[in-house]
C-alpha cells in the first residue's frame, strides 16, 4: 500500500478531516465517521486521535456511526487500530454501514477479532442510526 501525504484539518471543535476521511460529533452525541479510500498506519493513527478527542467530549459510552461506502484497503496496522478502538472501555455501540464489498470485508474482520458485542453491520445509514438510538 503506497503511503501518501494527508492533511489533518480541524474544521470546528465538532469536526475533523483526516485527508478525505471525516469525523463529526453530531448534536445527538453520535460520532459520525466516513472512511474514504485506502488507510495506512499513519492515517489510522490520525483517525484514532481525532476519535479519542471526540470520545472525551461525550459523557458515558461513545456511539459511533461509520460509513464505509467509499472505503478502500486497510493496512494490517490500521485493522489492529480499529480493533483497539472498538475494545476501548469508553466505546459504546458501533454501527457500520455500506454496500461496497470492501466495507463488508472490513467490518467482518473487525467484528471477528474483537470482543465487542455491541457492533453491527447494516446496509443503510437509516438502519444503522435506528439501531444506535435504540
Amino acid at each position: 500500500m503506497e503511503e501518501k501525504e494527508f492533511e489533518v484539518k480541524h474544521v470546528s471543535y465538532r469536526e475533523v478531516w483526516v485527508g478525505e476521511n471525516r469525523l463529526y460529533l453530531g448534536e445527538d452525541n453520535i460520532l459520525h465517521v466516513t472512511i474514504v479510500g485506502d488507510i495506512d498506519d499513519e492515517k489510522a493513527i490520525a483517525v484514532r486521535e481525532a476519535n479519542f478527542t471526540f470520545r472525551d467530549m461525550i459523557e458515558g459510552k461513545a456511539r459511533v456511526l461509520c460509513d464505509l461506502n467509499r472505503s478502500g484497503k486497510h493496512s494490517s496496522g490500521a485493522r489492529k487500530i480499529w480493533q483497539q478502538m472498538s475494545e476501548d472501555e469508553q466505546a459504546g455501540k458501533i454501527a457500520m454501514y455500506g454496500m461496497h464489498t470492501v466495507a463488508r470485508v472490513i467490518s467482518s474482520f473487525v467484528m471477528g477479532v474483537t470482543r465487542k458485542k455491541d457492533m453491527r453491520f447494516f446496509k443503510t445509514k437509516e438502519e444503522a442510526l435506528a439501531w444506535l438510538k435504540d
